[in-house]
């Protein structure tokens, strides 16, 4: 008895502690052996942490580039949703999973490898959405009734939140959570 709990408190801690993370603020991205910043990861972001790297973690994710324009790391094709800004000087290494053309466009789905100084990750995205969600009922519906999260399309959200937040408690550093809330549900996701 004593040893089928102690295998189930294992095989709960390697799920906990194993699984995908989700990324909880705006944080740093270098290369690795670089202390020079190369870009921004944004919340809700799915990572595999790789290692611990002094104070800071290797990281890897997932996303889409566009042919041309392999700064900008996004969360589907031919959606503003951003997972993650690169310096356009910077050189990083992905390695591409697929290619597909939607649209005319050519999109590369990419893995790649990252140092990032966030230090606090969560297991459920979950979390992250409600917080935004209170966010949202709890400032957006003072002025005038809440839209509809699937009016808008995942294009408009960003500068739908940007034209109102000055008139809400919303910091800078949360409209980043409330606008990937926004865009991954709305009416085109």
């Amino acid at each position: 008895m004593v040893k089928g709990k102690l295998l189930c408190i294992i095989a709960c801690f390697m799920t906990i502690s194993f699984g995908a993370d989700y990324t909880t603020s705006v944080s740093s991205l270098y290369i690795e052996g670089n202390q020079k910043v190369v870009g921004r990861l944004l919340p809700t972001v799915k990572v595999d942490i790789i290692e611990k790297v002094g104070d800071k973690f290797k990281i890897s994710f997932e996303g889409y580039i566009q042919d041309g324009a392999e700064n900008a790391i996004y969360f589907v094709p031919n959606k503003r949703i951003l997972v993650a800004g690169i310096t356009k000087n910077a050189k990083f290494d992905y390695e591409v999973i697929e290619t597909i053309t939607d649209k005319d466009k050519v999109w590369k789905k990419i893995k790649t490898t990252f140092i990032t100084d966030q230090k606090e990750f969560t297991k459920d995205v979950n979390t992250l959405y409600k917080k935004a969600d209170e966010m949202y009922s709890n400032n957006c519906s003072i002025c005038h009734a809440l839209h509809n999260k699937k009016e808008f399309n995942a294009n408009q959200w960003p500068s739908v939140v940007n034209s109102m937040l000055s008139r809400t408690a919303i910091s800078k550093e949360d409209s980043y959570i409330l606008i990937q809330y926004l865009q991954k549900h709305a009416k085109d996701m």
